[in-house]
Parts: structure tokens; sequence; C-alpha cells
């Protein structure tokens, strides 16, 4: 990849080509570092150099160009959510191996590029989009190899632990606008994620309760009718203008945007954190709702997982309770 703008005395060489201790170079990023490629000492045979470099990569397909079809070709049958933050994550990829070729990319340069992102939470969900273009490029024909972002064994993420009391959870809901209030009693009540929430229209609405499809796997699920969460709905559809689809909607009564409801979110919690409240997450009502439930069943059917287990690893964030032992003096009176 060209980098930079050529300094004034470089105006007339090709985009990327340097002269330097009388040479000429061709400096391209390659895995996040600068690459000095020698052309020549002679400008004709540095030229020369550059069209032979030219024409046999010129059928090479990038990652950036495979980046920017995953993104046409994959990415619109994802949540908007989810494609709000695939986007973010492609462009931190691409920005670093866009002009690398599928095959030139090693499981080094990805591991290399995860200990300079200081091995966060963010550069493991970027080296899982790097990972989905490079399936993408088999299935492509583009990378004969193996993915070589896989079977890396990245580190394990430690789940978040965050708890919202009910203390916390009606302090910010007192001080949150109308819709954002809402979306947090149908987090807490029904354990929905924002994505769920924000796709709900009317015709979710049934005689049994609110019937809906899950993002991630589409499967069908019912929330069956209480007086409470009938009570919470009730305000809703009270709420201007009435004549919308849309549960949870802007001022105009379009479906609110998920950058729109975050920018709202982040607003009000400012406030709460400079009145001296803790910051916590809108995903963490979620995993309030599956803490607070009765058992680790309850709460995976409420969150529609299909295993217990990742429930209880990732959902259920109150210690666990156990009686002490009870000590029998067995000692001779």
């Amino acid at each position: 990849m060209p980098v930079g703008r050529h300094r004034t005395h470089d105006k007339h060489l090709p985009r990327g080509v340097y002269l330097k201790h009388g040479a000429y170079y061709l400096v391209r990023y390659e895995a996040g570092r600068k690459r000095w490629t020698r052309l020549g000492s002679e400008y004709s045979t540095a030229l020369a150099a550059l069209a032979r470099m030219v024409a046999a990569r010129s059928d090479v397909v990038s990652i950036s160009t495979l980046a920017a079809r995953y993104e046409t070709d994959m990415l619109p049958r994802k949540t908007p959510t989810t494609q709000e933050a695939e986007r973010y994550r492609l462009r931190r990829i691409v920005a670093v191996f866009g002009e690398l070729a599928p095959a030139d990319l090693r499981p080094s340069h990805v591991w290399e590029y995860w200990m300079q992102r200081g091995e966060t939470a963010g550069a493991r969900k970027e080296i899982q989009a790097l990972s989905s273009v490079m399936t993408f490029a088999r299935r492509l024909g583009e990378l004969d190899g193996p993915n070589p972002c896989a079977d890396l064994r990245l580190p394990g993420a430690t789940p978040r632990r965050r708890y919202v009391t009910d203390e916390e959870f009606l302090a910010l809901r007192a001080i949150a606008p109308p819709m954002i209030s809402h979306a947090m009693n149908l987090a807490l009540i029904c354990g929905m994620d924002r994505s769920t929430i924000l796709r709900l229209e009317r015709r979710n609405l049934t005689d049994d309760g609110i019937l809906f499809a899950r993002g991630k796997t589409g499967r069908e699920q019912l929330i069956l009718w209480t007086p409470e969460l009938r009570e919470v709905i009730t305000a809703i559809l009270r709420e201007r203008p009435q004549l919308r689809q849309a549960l949870i909607c802007n001022r105009r009564g379009r479906p609110m945007t998920a950058s729109g409801f975050s920018s709202c979110w982040d607003r009000v919690m400012r406030r709460y954190v400079d009145g001296g409240g803790q910051t916590f997450h809108f995903h963490d009502l979620r995993a309030k709702s599956a803490s607070d439930a009765g058992s680790d069943q309850e709460a995976a059917d409420r969150l529609g997982h299909g295993d217990a287990r990742l429930t209880r690893k990732v959902y259920r964030r109150l210690p666990a309770v156990s009686q002490p032992l009870k000590i029998v003096d067995k000692s001779p009176k």
C-alpha cells in the first residue's frame, strides 16, 4: 500500500516511490509495518521494476477488496446492530492488512496484531471479523490454504461480571427519556437484547404475549403476558405518535436506530455518573434479568438459550449461595 504524500522533491515520482541514499524504493504497509522494496539506482530501472511488480500483482485480490465484497454480500444477512459493529471492525483490519493478498497473511501477522492492540476484547472482535473475511475468501477460491486466523488459541475472554442492582436500575430509569425507560423495562422483564427491542412492532403483540424471533438464531420465542408486562406495553403504546408500528421509536414515530439509541443511552449514563452513579451497559440489564431468575433454566428460557451452561457462565452474575457446614461436637463430655 503506498503511504503518505510525496515530499516536495519527490513529486515527480510515482505514488509510494521515494529516493533515498541514491536508490529508489517502493514503500508499502504490510501487517502494520512499512516495507521498503529497492527498485534500483537508476530512474528508468526503478520504473521498469515497479511496472513488473504491478503487472505481477494486477490479478491478485486484496484483503481490502474482499472485505468490501464481504460487507456487501454477507453483512446484510445480520442484524443492524451487528452490521454497524462489523463495519467498524472491518475498517480497523483493512487499515492494517488491506493491501495484502489473502495468501500473504500469516498467523504470525494476526498474533502480532493481537499483541500490539493490547490483547483487548476489541482486538478479539476485530480478529474474528478478519477470520470471517478469510473464510469468505476460501469460499470464493481466493485462498487455498487454511484460514490464518484459525487455531491461534487467543487467551480466553473473561465474562463480564457487572451486576446492576435494583436501586441502580430505578435511579437511572427515573432520569431516562420515556423510550429509554420503556426499553429498560423490556430488557429486565423479558430478558431481551437491544437489537430485539428495537425490532419490536405492534404485530409482535399477540393474545398470548409478545411473539418475536431471536436475532442470532431466528428462533421464535413467546414471552407470556403478566400484569406487569401488560402495564409496560400499555405505557409504550400511549407514547406519541400513537399511529406507528415500532414500539420503541423516535419523535417521528420511526424505528429508533442502534446508533440513535446508543447516543441517547450515553447521554443518560453521563447524567447518571455525574450524579454519583456507577456506569453500566444496557446489555447488563439482560444479565440482570437472568441473574434475578429463580433458576438457571428459567433464565436460559427467558434469554432464548438452548444450553443453560452459557446462561450460567455469562449472564448469571450474582454470587452462588450455599449453607455453611454445621460442625457437630462429638468430643467426650
